[in-house]
This record gives structure tokens, C-alpha cells and sequence, in this order.
């Protein structure tokens, strides 16, 4: 899987993002939260394009999306053409001062060469700083052989493990980095607009082995640690004040953190535990 984490190429003016992968991958929402990500942990302002326009309703879940995380998305809805809409779009960028383009492309099978032909177009004729190939986590093995065909047809930059939450390990990160021989680059671990993480080579070697990922469980805590709710907190508690709105601050502020069988699971030897007491 690598030795460790391989950085995003945001070069360009603007920066262009190829999401692409079968269908229902979650390529569109996690390419939200890649939006999210770069909004807020890179200073980026990016541009989310909806490229898609086959599946009903694709284009309206994106706006939902770029709105639920503060984004702006471009569609032209009577625009049928992908290539047109990215070029569009990234003119659109440069004159409203957005510096990452992120194409949410059409979900596709390998195997439709219509469909591969029209992804391999957008590539062409579009100078992408950075191509990445969407996996749902939970395909397991199948993922593998999808991987190397889309390699072959568009030569992605990289992988995205999408759904990587609940029980679902990641396994196949080690066949598709052995496949394909391209670094897996984000990981999906939840619903929320939140829940994306960049893919450490060693964690997820411990997630897969069950030995938890208490490293990335510590990250995410602090992401959420309101230092000055703390300290209202520690004078409370100090003076014998701690009530039940302090505690449902508390709650809330766990909840920030995800899933809690994600998060349990983080911890060593507690995943098992959990499995044990559910059965």
C-alpha cells in the first residue's frame, strides 16, 4: 500500500479534479466532501461541476451537496455533453476566481465502451492536474479488476476508498495498489460532508489487521475539541457545577466525531470486544 501518504497535485489555473469510477461508487458525494476538505484544511476555493448527465437527478444531488458545505456548483442542464460542461466550467473558474475544478463525472461499467470512450474524452481535452478513481470499499476483490481497466483506458492519479465505515476493512486497498501500482489517496469513512481522511499506509494496515488507528481517532478528536468549551468545562466540573447541558455538550461534541462503531473501532482490541458483545 506504500510507505506513506502521497500528496494532491492542485497544479494549474485553475486546478482540475477528474472524479471517476463505476456507478454507485459514491463518487458524487464524496466529491463533496473533497470539496469540503479543500475548503477548509487547504484554504482552497473550489468549484464543483456536474458533469453527469445521464443518472436522474445527478445534477440536483450535487447542488444539494455544494450547498450543504458552502461550495459553489456549475451545471448546464441542457448541456448533454461532459466535455463542453468541464471546458465551460473551468472558464467559468478563472473569471470567478475559483482555484479547484472537481468534475463529478457519470458513473460507468468497464465493460460499456461508450461510456469509456466519453471519461477517456474528458481526459484528453481536459488538462487535469490530478485524475482519481473512486472504489467502493465494500466490492471487495471486484474493485480490482475495475481498477485496472479504467488504468488502462484514462492512466488515473491515484485511488479513493469510498464507504470505508462500519465493518468494512479496506482489504482491497492492498490488491489494487498491487494491481494498478497507483497510491490510494482518500478514504470515505462516513456519511457526513466531514468524514473523509487521508489514506495512511500504516493505519490502514492496522485497520485491516484489527489493531484499531488510535492515531487517526486522536486527529479527529481535536478537529472537534472546542478549547474554550474545555475550559468551561474543567471550571464547572471544578466548582461542582456540572450540569446536564454540559453534558450535552459533551454528547454533541462525540457525535462531531462520527459513527461511534467507527470510532470504538478505532481503539485497540475494542472492534472485537464490540463484535463479541453484538453477537
Amino acid at each position: 500500500m506504500g510507505d506513506t501518504k502521497s500528496d494532491m497535485s492542485y497544479q494549474g489555473n485553475p486546478g482540475v479534479i477528474l472524479m471517476s469510477g463505476l456507478q454507485g461508487s459514491g463518487k458524487t458525494t464524496f466529491s463533496g466532501k473533497l470539496a469540503s476538505y479543500l475548503k477548509t484544511k487547504k484554504g482552497k476555493n473550489p468549484l464543483l461541476v456536474a458533469c453527469d448527465v445521464y443518472r436522474p437527478a445527478a445534477i440536483e444531488q450535487l447542488h444539494v451537496v455544494g450547498e450543504s458545505i458552502g461550495v459553489e456548483v456549475f451545471s448546464e442542464k441542457d448541456n448533454k455533453n461532459p466535455v463542453s460542461i468541464a471546458q465551460n466550467a473551468i472558464k467559468y473558474a478563472k473569471q470567478s476566481g475559483h482555484n479547484v475544478v472537481i468534475l463529478d463525472t457519470a458513473g460507468r461499467l468497464a465493460i460499456d465502451e461508450k461510456m469509456m470512450d466519453e471519461i477517456e474524452a474528458i481526459k484528453r481535452k481536459i488538462d487535469t492536474s490530478e485524475t482519481l478513481f473512486g472504489v467502493d470499499a465494500m466490492t471487495g476483490q471486484d474493485a480490482v479488476n475495475t481498477a485496472k481497466i479504467f488504468n488502462e483506458r484514462i492512466d488515473f492519479d491515484g485511488v479513493v476508498l469510498t464507504k470505508l465505515d462500519g465493518d468494512t476493512r479496506g482489504g482491497a486497498a492492498i490488491s489494487i495498489k498491487s494491481v494498478v501500482n497507483k497510491p490510494i489517496k482518500f478514504i470515505g469513512t462516513g456519511e457526513k460532508m466531514e468524514a473523509i481522511d487521508v489514506f495512511y499506509p500504516s493505519r490502514m494496515a492496522d485497520r485491516i489487521l484489527g489493531m484499531g488507528d488510535v492515531v487517526s481517532l486522536v486527529e479527529r478528536a481535536q478537529e472537534q475539541f472546542d478549547e474554550v468549551e474545555a475550559r468551561k468545562l474543567q471550571k464547572n466540573i471544578a466548582n461542582n457545577q456540572f450540569g446536564f447541558d454540559d453534558f450535552m455538550k459533551q454528547i454533541q461534541q462525540v457525535k462531531k466525531m462520527g459513527n461511534m462503531k467507527d470510532i470504538v473501532g478505532m481503539i485497540p482490541g475494542a472492534g472485537k470486544m464490540m463484535k463479541n458483545i453484538s453477537s
